[in-house]
């Protein structure tokens, strides 16, 4: 890709969130709403400095990271193995797959106080939701690419070969699956944000999900737009991240093919 086109990509994302947050501060500045529904970029950014400052926003971060990371790393597993069995076996998909969207439709936070009640208040229940959240997009992202690559040719050239089932899985079906797998990851990330916020909703007493609840009670909108600020941001990382790795990844298949 040519230099000035490269810096051009790169230029667009951050430009577009300044002008964003510049239009979003003028706005305000201009019509003064209510501050108890609606405050400025600066306000957030000051309050976001105390919080900072006090110790607290930082510790907050630090233990929403650590339960969204690790439910994320269990469902990017666990949904990646059953979405390649579910995908490359008809019969497990016709058992396994209603089931997967039945309990895909329901609501976290109508299933979050059962699991908090049966596994305490601790990380364990919250990295729970957070991993029964991200892990039914990868399943059915997964599942829709690895039947792609099933029903397609290349699965005859790799019989042809005499290929087991362990060596087609390998060589052929996680390969082709790769780009879907993360596509479900980042629908997952999205998905595991909204299960973090949903499980500090009862009885918590950190994280940034309790921030922003404890905002609300208090009337606190900055603590409120703090928190879901610092959201956003951790989203806008983390699937910025696998956007990269998936560049990358079509940039090596490509220099293959090239070859």
């Amino acid at each position: 890709m040519p230099t000035g086109r490269r810096i051009r990509r790169l230029a667009v994302p951050p430009l577009s969130i300044v002008g964003g947050l510049a239009l979003w501060q003028l706005v305000i500045s201009v019509f003064h709403p209510n501050k108890l529904a609606v405050v400025g970029p600066w306000e957030i950014a000051q309050d976001a400095g105390d919080l900072f400052g006090a110790g607290t926003l930082g510790a907050d971060i630090r233990l929403s990271l650590v339960q969204l990371l690790s439910g994320l790393a269990i469902a990017v597993v666990a949904g990646t193995v059953v979405g390649l069995l579910l995908g490359a076996n008809r019969w497990i998909a016709g058992a396994v797959g209603p089931w997967v969207t039945v309990l895909y439709t329901i609501p976290v936070i109508a299933v979050a106080p059962l699991v908090i009640v049966a596994l305490g208040f601790g990380d364990t229940a919250k990295i729970t939701i957070v991993v029964a959240s991200g892990f039914f997009p990868i399943v059915i992202s997964t599942q829709a690419g690895a039947a792609a690559v099933v029903e397609g040719g290349l699965r005859d050239v790799t019989r042809a070969f005499r290929a087991n089932s362990l060596e087609t899985l390998w060589y052929l079906t996680l390969p082709g699956t790769l780009p879907h797998i993360l596509t479900g990851v980042r629908l997952a990330i999205g998905r595991s944000l909204i299960a973090l916020v949903a499980a500090d909703l009862f009885g918590s007493t950190s994280g940034l999900g309790y921030l922003i609840i404890s905002g609300q009670q208090n009337l606190n909108t900055d603590d409120v737009y703090v928190g879901v600020v610092t959201l956003s941001v951790i989203g806008l990382v983390l699937t910025g991240l696998v956007g990269y790795f998936e560049r990358r990844l079509t940039a090596a298949r490509t220099a293959r093919v090239g070859v």
